[in-house]
């Protein structure tokens, strides 16, 4: 995972007091390998996404001054097209790192 400590603790900060059920990192940020790339959060929740994912979003950029992508998926009720994405993706859980 290639998230410095500053940007978990801002993930961290950002979660605080959401409800969502589960927290996991995707895209570029997962590979160790890899450079630079914007960070990307999938969050399991069944409140409303956008809200929920405006809110997140806008935190993170103002702790961090950076862009945080984030994707509400509800773990009950995913459409066919989440469920395809979700068998593309690799992904880390984030919640073990806070």
């Amino acid at each position: 995972m290639r998230l410095s400590s500053e940007e978990l603790s801002a993930l961290h900060q950002a979660l605080s007091g959401e409800p969502y059920e589960r927290a996991f990192l995707f895209g570029s940020r997962v590979d160790d390998e890899l450079r630079g790339g914007d960070v990307d959060i999938l969050l399991y929740s069944s409140a409303p996404p956008f809200p929920l994912a405006h809110r997140v979003a806008s935190r993170y950029a103002r702790l961090m001054d950076a862009r945080l992508d984030v994707l509400v998926i509800d773990p009950e009720h995913p459409s066919p097209e989440q469920r395809a994405f979700l068998h593309t993706i690799k992904t880390q859980a984030l919640d073990e790192s806070f």
